[in-house]
Protein backbone atom coordinates (compact mmCIF):
# COMPACT_ATOMS: atom_id res chain seq x y z
CA UNK A 1 0.00 0.00 0.00
CA UNK A 2 3.06 2.33 0.88
CA UNK A 3 4.16 2.06 -2.97
CA UNK A 4 1.12 2.44 -4.38
CA UNK A 5 0.62 5.82 -2.43
CA UNK A 6 4.67 6.51 -3.11
CA UNK A 7 3.34 6.10 -7.35
CA UNK A 8 0.26 8.30 -7.26
CA UNK A 9 1.98 11.11 -4.88
CA UNK A 10 4.54 11.12 -7.62
CA UNK A 11 1.66 10.97 -10.30
CA UNK A 12 0.25 14.01 -8.35
CA UNK A 13 3.03 15.87 -8.25
CA UNK A 14 3.86 15.55 -12.03
CA UNK A 15 0.44 16.92 -13.17
CA UNK A 16 1.20 19.91 -11.09
CA UNK A 17 3.91 20.51 -12.39
CA UNK A 18 2.57 20.05 -16.30
CA UNK A 19 0.26 22.61 -15.32
CA UNK A 20 1.47 25.07 -13.03
CA UNK A 21 -0.58 27.82 -11.62
CA UNK A 22 -0.66 31.10 -13.74
CA UNK A 23 0.76 34.28 -11.99
CA UNK A 24 -1.25 36.71 -13.30
CA UNK A 25 -0.30 39.53 -10.96
CA UNK A 26 2.16 41.95 -11.81
CA UNK A 27 5.62 42.51 -10.72
CA UNK A 28 6.89 38.97 -9.62
CA UNK A 29 9.57 39.94 -7.01
CA UNK A 30 8.37 43.19 -5.32
CA UNK A 31 8.67 43.80 -2.09
CA UNK A 32 5.61 45.70 -0.84
CA UNK A 33 4.64 47.40 2.41
CA UNK A 34 1.09 46.63 2.58
CA UNK A 35 -0.06 44.37 4.55
CA UNK A 36 -2.83 42.95 2.23
CA UNK A 37 0.00 42.10 0.11
CA UNK A 38 1.23 40.03 2.16
CA UNK A 39 -1.37 38.36 3.02
CA UNK A 40 -2.26 38.07 -0.77
CA UNK A 41 1.32 37.19 -1.75
CA UNK A 42 2.38 33.06 -1.94
CA UNK A 43 5.63 33.05 -0.14
CA UNK A 44 6.92 35.12 2.86
CA UNK A 45 10.16 35.31 4.58
CA UNK A 46 10.28 36.40 8.08
CA UNK A 47 13.08 37.39 10.06
CA UNK A 48 13.39 36.85 14.11
CA UNK A 49 15.38 39.80 16.05
CA UNK A 50 15.43 38.60 19.17
CA UNK A 51 12.23 39.98 20.36
CA UNK A 52 9.50 39.72 17.14
CA UNK A 53 8.85 38.62 13.62
CA UNK A 54 9.28 40.90 10.83
CA UNK A 55 7.92 40.66 6.92
CA UNK A 56 11.50 40.43 4.91
CA UNK A 57 10.56 39.42 1.76
CA UNK A 58 6.87 38.48 0.09
CA UNK A 59 6.79 37.45 -3.21
CA UNK A 60 4.61 36.16 -5.85
CA UNK A 61 3.88 32.83 -8.30
CA UNK A 62 6.38 30.95 -6.46
CA UNK A 63 6.29 28.52 -3.38
CA UNK A 64 9.21 28.23 -0.61
CA UNK A 65 10.23 25.10 1.28
CA UNK A 66 13.58 25.87 2.68
CA UNK A 67 16.25 28.58 4.01
CA UNK A 68 19.93 27.92 4.77
CA UNK A 69 22.86 30.87 5.33
CA UNK A 70 26.35 31.60 6.03
CA UNK A 71 25.83 35.25 7.62
CA UNK A 72 23.18 37.89 7.64
CA UNK A 73 24.11 39.46 4.06
CA UNK A 74 24.55 35.64 2.55
CA UNK A 75 21.03 33.51 2.45
CA UNK A 76 19.75 31.63 0.18
CA UNK A 77 15.90 29.92 -0.15
CA UNK A 78 14.66 27.55 -2.00
CA UNK A 79 11.02 26.11 -3.61
CA UNK A 80 8.98 25.14 -6.18
CA UNK A 81 9.52 24.96 -10.13
CA UNK A 82 13.65 25.44 -8.93
CA UNK A 83 13.46 28.66 -7.78
CA UNK A 84 16.63 29.74 -5.65
CA UNK A 85 17.05 33.53 -3.79
CA UNK A 86 19.90 35.10 -2.44
CA UNK A 87 19.69 37.36 -0.09
CA UNK A 88 23.46 40.18 0.22
CA UNK A 89 21.58 41.77 3.59
CA UNK A 90 20.16 44.39 1.47
CA UNK A 91 17.54 42.84 -1.07
CA UNK A 92 16.67 39.64 -2.31
CA UNK A 93 17.97 38.07 -5.97
CA UNK A 94 16.53 35.06 -7.89
CA UNK A 95 19.10 33.01 -9.37
CA UNK A 96 19.59 31.46 -12.45
CA UNK A 97 18.60 27.71 -11.35
CA UNK A 98 19.45 24.56 -13.60
CA UNK A 99 16.06 22.67 -12.79
CA UNK A 100 12.51 23.47 -12.93
CA UNK A 101 12.00 20.60 -10.21
CA UNK A 102 10.80 21.55 -6.70
CA UNK A 103 13.37 22.14 -4.68
CA UNK A 104 12.85 20.96 -1.07
CA UNK A 105 16.13 21.18 1.22
CA UNK A 106 19.21 23.20 0.96
CA UNK A 107 22.69 22.23 2.68
CA UNK A 108 25.85 23.90 2.50
CA UNK A 109 29.74 23.27 4.29
CA UNK A 110 30.72 26.76 2.88
CA UNK A 111 29.55 29.48 0.61
CA UNK A 112 31.62 27.29 -2.37
CA UNK A 113 30.26 24.21 -1.36
CA UNK A 114 26.24 24.17 -1.18
CA UNK A 115 24.17 21.47 -2.23
CA UNK A 116 20.12 21.37 -2.80
CA UNK A 117 17.88 18.41 -3.12
CA UNK A 118 14.80 17.98 -5.15
CA UNK A 119 12.02 16.05 -6.41
CA UNK A 120 13.00 13.13 -9.08
CA UNK A 121 15.87 12.83 -7.98
CA UNK A 122 17.50 16.54 -8.70
CA UNK A 123 20.29 17.61 -7.10
CA UNK A 124 22.22 21.41 -7.45
CA UNK A 125 25.55 21.99 -5.97
CA UNK A 126 26.87 25.95 -5.81
CA UNK A 127 30.73 26.46 -6.82
CA UNK A 128 30.61 29.80 -5.44
CA UNK A 129 29.79 30.81 -8.63
CA UNK A 130 27.06 28.99 -10.33
CA UNK A 131 24.58 26.53 -9.88
CA UNK A 132 25.01 23.40 -11.72
CA UNK A 133 23.61 20.44 -11.83
CA UNK A 134 24.97 17.15 -10.26
CA UNK A 135 24.55 13.71 -11.38
CA UNK A 136 23.39 11.04 -9.10
CA UNK A 137 22.01 7.87 -9.05
CA UNK A 138 18.47 9.16 -7.41
CA UNK A 139 15.53 8.85 -9.11
CA UNK A 140 13.13 9.49 -6.11
CA UNK A 141 11.86 12.56 -4.18
CA UNK A 142 15.10 13.81 -1.93
CA UNK A 143 13.78 15.07 1.58
CA UNK A 144 16.59 16.04 3.78
CA UNK A 145 20.51 16.69 3.07
CA UNK A 146 22.87 16.93 5.90
CA UNK A 147 26.24 16.98 6.28
CA UNK A 148 29.56 17.29 8.90
CA UNK A 149 31.54 18.17 6.01
CA UNK A 150 32.43 18.93 2.63
CA UNK A 151 33.24 14.89 2.43
CA UNK A 152 30.69 13.86 4.43
CA UNK A 153 26.89 14.30 3.19
CA UNK A 154 23.68 12.65 3.78
CA UNK A 155 20.28 12.31 1.80
CA UNK A 156 17.47 10.97 2.55
CA UNK A 157 14.18 10.08 0.56
CA UNK A 158 11.32 8.15 -0.04
CA UNK A 159 10.89 4.08 0.49
CA UNK A 160 13.34 4.58 3.39
CA UNK A 161 16.27 5.50 1.29
CA UNK A 162 19.65 7.05 2.35
CA UNK A 163 22.46 8.12 0.27
CA UNK A 164 25.95 9.01 1.81
CA UNK A 165 28.81 11.47 -0.30
CA UNK A 166 32.45 10.40 0.70
CA UNK A 167 34.09 13.48 -1.18
CA UNK A 168 33.85 11.20 -4.40
CA UNK A 169 30.38 9.46 -5.33
CA UNK A 170 27.14 8.93 -3.56
CA UNK A 171 26.66 5.36 -2.19
CA UNK A 172 23.23 4.63 -1.36
CA UNK A 173 22.96 2.72 2.25
CA UNK A 174 20.92 -0.18 3.86
CA UNK A 175 18.51 1.46 6.74
CA UNK A 176 16.05 -1.74 6.87
CA UNK A 177 12.63 0.46 6.74
CA UNK A 178 10.61 1.36 3.47
CA UNK A 179 9.22 4.39 5.02
CA UNK A 180 10.06 7.75 4.00
CA UNK A 181 12.77 9.90 5.61
CA UNK A 182 11.46 13.34 5.29
CA UNK A 183 15.19 14.94 7.26
CA UNK A 184 18.52 14.02 9.28
CA UNK A 185 20.66 15.80 10.68
CA UNK A 186 23.53 15.37 13.10
CA UNK A 187 25.86 16.47 15.92
CA UNK A 188 29.19 14.28 14.79
CA UNK A 189 29.61 11.69 11.95
CA UNK A 190 28.91 8.93 14.90
CA UNK A 191 25.79 10.55 16.04
CA UNK A 192 23.20 10.86 13.42
CA UNK A 193 19.26 10.91 13.33
CA UNK A 194 17.11 10.43 10.31
CA UNK A 195 13.48 10.16 10.95
CA UNK A 196 10.03 9.98 8.67
CA UNK A 197 6.31 8.47 8.61
CA UNK A 198 5.25 6.16 10.96
CA UNK A 199 7.33 7.72 13.68
CA UNK A 200 10.45 5.67 11.89
CA UNK A 201 13.59 6.83 13.22
CA UNK A 202 17.24 5.67 12.20
CA UNK A 203 20.20 5.80 13.61
CA UNK A 204 23.89 6.19 12.04
CA UNK A 205 26.99 5.55 14.26
CA UNK A 206 29.79 6.17 12.37
CA UNK A 207 29.30 2.74 11.12
CA UNK A 208 26.10 1.19 10.56
CA UNK A 209 22.54 2.60 9.81
CA UNK A 210 19.83 1.26 12.14
CA UNK A 211 16.26 1.59 12.53
CA UNK A 212 15.08 2.26 16.25
CA UNK A 213 12.09 0.63 18.32
CA UNK A 214 9.11 3.46 17.83
CA UNK A 215 8.01 5.56 20.03
CA UNK A 216 5.15 6.86 18.18
CA UNK A 217 2.87 5.69 14.85
CA UNK A 218 2.54 9.27 13.53
CA UNK A 219 4.69 11.39 11.09
CA UNK A 220 7.70 12.46 12.16
CA UNK A 221 9.18 15.74 9.87
CA UNK A 222 12.40 16.90 11.63
CA UNK A 223 15.16 16.71 13.61
CA UNK A 224 17.86 18.80 15.29
CA UNK A 225 20.94 17.09 16.64
CA UNK A 226 22.60 19.23 19.58
CA UNK A 227 24.32 16.46 20.99
CA UNK A 228 24.88 12.63 22.58
CA UNK A 229 22.22 13.51 25.13
CA UNK A 230 20.42 16.01 23.61
CA UNK A 231 18.29 15.28 20.26
CA UNK A 232 14.96 17.21 19.69
CA UNK A 233 12.36 15.56 17.24
CA UNK A 234 9.18 17.40 15.44
CA UNK A 235 6.06 16.05 13.76
CA UNK A 236 2.42 15.76 12.95
CA UNK A 237 0.07 16.88 15.89
CA UNK A 238 2.28 19.32 17.31
CA UNK A 239 4.66 16.36 18.48
CA UNK A 240 7.43 17.34 19.75
CA UNK A 241 10.25 14.30 21.34
CA UNK A 242 13.37 14.79 23.44
CA UNK A 243 15.89 12.43 23.96
CA UNK A 244 18.53 12.48 27.04
CA UNK A 245 20.86 10.20 26.08
CA UNK A 246 19.07 7.17 27.99
CA UNK A 247 15.18 7.49 26.82
CA UNK A 248 12.60 9.44 24.82
CA UNK A 249 9.79 11.95 26.23
CA UNK A 250 7.36 13.93 24.97
CA UNK A 251 7.23 17.43 25.69
CA UNK A 252 4.16 19.41 25.56
CA UNK A 253 4.26 21.94 22.44
CA UNK A 254 1.14 23.34 23.24
CA UNK A 255 -0.40 23.28 19.55
CA UNK A 256 -1.96 20.61 17.53
CA UNK A 257 -0.63 21.84 14.71
CA UNK A 258 2.08 19.57 12.19
CA UNK A 259 5.32 21.47 12.96
CA UNK A 260 7.56 21.05 9.79
CA UNK A 261 11.00 22.13 10.78
CA UNK A 262 12.75 21.87 14.05
CA UNK A 263 16.24 23.62 14.76
CA UNK A 264 18.31 25.19 16.97
CA UNK A 265 20.92 27.63 17.64
CA UNK A 266 22.39 25.81 20.60
CA UNK A 267 20.54 24.35 23.95
CA UNK A 268 19.04 27.62 25.02
CA UNK A 269 17.70 28.32 21.81
CA UNK A 270 15.44 25.85 19.72
CA UNK A 271 12.77 26.42 17.41
CA UNK A 272 9.76 24.81 15.69
CA UNK A 273 7.47 26.36 13.10
CA UNK A 274 4.91 24.74 11.26
CA UNK A 275 1.38 24.62 9.45
CA UNK A 276 -0.76 27.75 10.55
CA UNK A 277 1.48 30.46 11.33
CA UNK A 278 3.27 28.45 14.17
CA UNK A 279 6.34 29.38 15.36
CA UNK A 280 7.53 27.98 18.85
CA UNK A 281 10.63 28.64 20.81
CA UNK A 282 12.21 26.55 23.91
CA UNK A 283 15.00 27.92 26.27
CA UNK A 284 15.93 24.08 26.92
CA UNK A 285 12.99 24.39 29.35
CA UNK A 286 9.39 24.59 27.97
CA UNK A 287 8.16 25.59 24.59
CA UNK A 288 6.67 28.71 23.70
CA UNK A 289 4.59 29.80 20.90
CA UNK A 290 5.76 33.13 19.31
CA UNK A 291 3.47 35.65 17.15
CA UNK A 292 4.40 35.95 13.43
CA UNK A 293 1.69 38.38 12.27
CA UNK A 294 0.47 36.07 9.34
CA UNK A 295 -1.54 32.55 8.82
CA UNK A 296 1.22 30.96 6.43
CA UNK A 297 2.46 27.54 6.63
CA UNK A 298 6.30 27.36 7.45
CA UNK A 299 8.67 24.90 6.62
CA UNK A 300 12.12 25.69 6.97
CA UNK A 301 14.50 27.74 9.21
CA UNK A 302 18.21 29.18 9.60
CA UNK A 303 19.75 31.53 11.73
CA UNK A 304 23.18 32.71 12.37
CA UNK A 305 22.30 34.08 16.31
CA UNK A 306 19.58 34.08 18.32
CA UNK A 307 18.52 37.46 17.34
CA UNK A 308 19.08 36.67 13.17
CA UNK A 309 16.40 33.83 12.64
CA UNK A 310 14.71 33.56 9.64
CA UNK A 311 12.15 31.26 8.10
CA UNK A 312 10.24 30.92 4.78
CA UNK A 313 6.23 30.30 4.32
CA UNK A 314 4.24 29.95 2.06
CA UNK A 315 0.23 31.00 1.95
CA UNK A 316 -1.92 27.86 2.47
CA UNK A 317 -4.80 29.37 0.24
CA UNK A 318 -2.07 29.75 -2.69
CA UNK A 319 -0.80 26.62 -1.56
CA UNK A 320 -3.66 24.16 -2.27
CA UNK A 321 -4.51 25.85 -5.14
CA UNK A 322 -1.00 25.26 -6.54
CA UNK A 323 -1.37 21.26 -5.80
CA UNK A 324 -4.79 21.11 -7.30
CA UNK A 325 -5.06 23.28 -10.67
Amino acid sequence: MRIARYFFMSLLVSVCQLFPVPDTRANEWEIGEDMEEFDACDSVILHYDGKTWNHLYHGFGMWLNDIYGFASNDIFAVGEQGVILHYDGQSWTKQKSPTTQRLNRIWGSSRKDIYICGDFGAMLHFNGMEWQRYDTTMVDWCRGIWGFDEKHIFITGNLGKVFRYDGEKWVERTTGTMDSLYDINGSSMKNVYAVGEYGTVVYYDGKHLKKLKPFTSKTLTSVWTAGLRNVYIAGADGLIFHYDGSKWTRQMSGTSSWLRRIWGIDEQSIFAVGDHATILYSDGKSWKTQKSGTNYFFSGIWGSRKDDVYVVGVNPAGLYDHITH
